[in-house]
C-alpha cells in the first residue's frame, strides 16, 4: 500500500474510533479492549527532540512529510480496524451513523470551539446533543435486535436439546 494510503487510513481510523469514544464511550472502550488497541502506539503527530538540553518541538505536517510506516503503527492500524469491525458487527446502526458523521462536512467544525463566539458555540453544542440523541436511539435499536437474536438462538438451542 502506498504511504499516502496508509496515512489516510490511519488518520481516518483514529478519527472514527475517537468519535465512537466520544459518542459511545463504554461500548467503544469494550471494542477497543477486545481489539487490543491500548497495546499499540499511536501515530505521532509531532516529534520531540532534545538539543543541548533545550526541549524543541517540531510539528510534522502529515500532508507534506514522507510517511514511513513502522511495524508498531501498522499494528495500531490493524487494531483500530478490528475495533471498527467489532462495532459494525455488534452495533450496525451506530456504525452507519458514524460513517455518515465522518462523511459530513460539519464534523471538523464541531471539534474546535476555542475561537468561536458564544452563539457559534451554542449551535455546535446543540448539534453535538443532536448527534448524541441520534446515536442513543440507534444504540437502543442495535441492543434490542441483539437481545432478540440472542433470545432466539438460546430458544433454538434449548428446543434442540431434548431431541436425539
Amino acid at each position: 500500500m502506498a504511504d499516502d494510503d496508509l496515512r489516510m487510513i490511519s488518520l481516518y481510523l483514529e478519527s472514527r474510533v475517537g468519535l465512537a469514544r466520544l459518542l459511545l464511550p463504554m461500548e467503544a472502550k469494550v471494542a477497543m479492549d477486545i481489539a487490543l488497541v491500548d497495546g499499540t502506539s499511536e501515530l505521532p503527530l509531532d516529534i520531540k527532540s532534545m538539543n543541548l538540553g533545550d526541549a524543541q518541538r517540531t510539528t510534522v505536517d502529515l500532508t507534506q512529510s514522507p510517511f514511513k510506516i513502522q511495524e508498531e503503527y501498522l499494528a495500531r492500524i490493524k487494531a483500530l480496524s478490528r475495533s471498527v469491525e467489532l462495532e459494525k458487527r455488534f452495533f450496525p446502526r451506530c456504525s452507519e451513523i458514524l460513517y455518515k458523521i465522518m462523511d459530513a462536512d460539519d464534523i471538523s467544525e464541531l471539534a474546535c470551539l476555542k475561537n468561536d463566539n458564544p452563539e457559534d458555540q451554542l449551535l455546535k453544542k446543540q448539534r453535538y446533543i443532536e448527534l448524541q440523541e441520534v446515536m442513543k436511539k440507534a444504540f437502543d435499536q442495535d441492543k434490542e435486535e441483539f437481545d432478540r437474536s440472542a433470545m432466539s438462538s438460546s430458544a433454538s438451542i434449548s428446543s434442540g436439546v431434548g431431541k436425539a
